[in-house]
């Protein structure tokens, strides 16, 4: 017997499986309330916005930061105004974000 044969033998009797008998249902006396699915819940807060992101180098994240650091503005505000710039620049309509 080849050395593949012999192990292909010895899974099998490894995983060779005694069927168990199944246990009895469990019969409840009273209904049991159906799970709960889980539902998203939006965010007021988000209402009419869409998510937009990006996987940048790690420096626009620092960049980021001391510019909030210096204008005390969320990311939001500032990646709203850098978009703003980029539309001008491309000649496109700007948004209002506020």
């Amino acid at each position: 017997m080849s050395k593949i044969a012999s192990l292909q033998a010895q899974l099998e009797r490894k995983t060779a499986r005694v069927p168990t008998p199944e246990p009895a249902p469990v019969v409840a006396d009273t209904p049991q309330p159906a799970a709960a699915t889980p539902r998203r819940v939006k965010v007021s807060s988000r209402d009419g916005k869409v998510h937009i992101g990006a996987y940048l180098p790690e420096g626009f994240q620092t960049s980021i930061l001391a510019v909030r650091a210096q204008t005390r503005e969320d990311v939001q505000t500032l990646l709203a105004r850098a978009l703003n710039d980029l539309f001008k620049a491309h000649n496109v309509p700007v948004i209002d974000h506020e």
